[in-house]
């Protein structure tokens, strides 16, 4: 009998812990690649409406989202979704069951972030950085193998790249004085 209660008190715990659990307020969805473009956002909240409720449901990672909008909810795949915006003006971008911070939207080469906030014991957070060439195009990690790849035809950016990048990490630095990635920086210039 005394474990039962202690059972029962740890399941309305979680409970709780999972309502809460939500990182931010999600201000509306982008269903489509071609929404993120318009910006046009579905179940839009304007961060103020709260009969429309948006939950990530990222605390036991679950594959889709779930829109709560007055007593109806509705349950959609992240797969078949863009992504989203939140109340801070960030977008994210679904990758598999992944949200993907979008660090850059209007520059071609399409720079995302992934934080591993818990990772396993005794090591620090991890940042994984991934890419995509535009808004229709897969997203893939963010390595000098897979930027090579990405552009087959173009030695002179192959060669900006392995002159000015030595690690994959750097491939995500940006260039404060143009603010731009620089990257994107080395693209243009291989373009002229």
């Amino acid at each position: 009998m005394k474990y039962q209660k202690i059972i029962i008190a740890l399941l309305f715990q979680i409970a709780s812990f999972t309502v809460t659990a939500q990182k931010e307020r999600v201000r509306g969805i982008y269903k489509t690649s071609d929404d993120f473009a318009k910006g046009n956002l579905s179940f839009n909240n304007n961060c103020t409406n709260k009969k429309i409720k948006i939950m990530l449901n990222d605390f036991f990672v679950q594959p889709y989202i779930t829109i709560k909008q007055g007593d109806s909810s509705l349950k959609l795949l992240k797969s078949d979704i863009f992504g989203y915006r939140n109340c801070n003006n960030e977008i994210f971008r679904f990758k598999g069951k992944q949200e993907l911070l979008l660090l850059n939207a209007g520059e071609q080469i399409l720079i995302y972030k992934h934080i591993i906030s818990k990772p396993p014991l005794g090591r620090t957070n991890v940042t994984n950085y991934y890419f995509s060439l535009g808004v229709n195009s897969p997203i893939q990690k963010l390595t000098i193998k897979n930027l090579k790849n990405a552009f087959p035809a173009n030695l002179h950016f192959y060669n900006l790249i392995d002159k000015n990048f030595k690690y994959n990490t750097d491939l995500a630095g940006l260039d404060e004085a143009n603010k731009m990635y620089k990257i994107n920086l080395f693209l243009k210039e291989s373009l002229r």
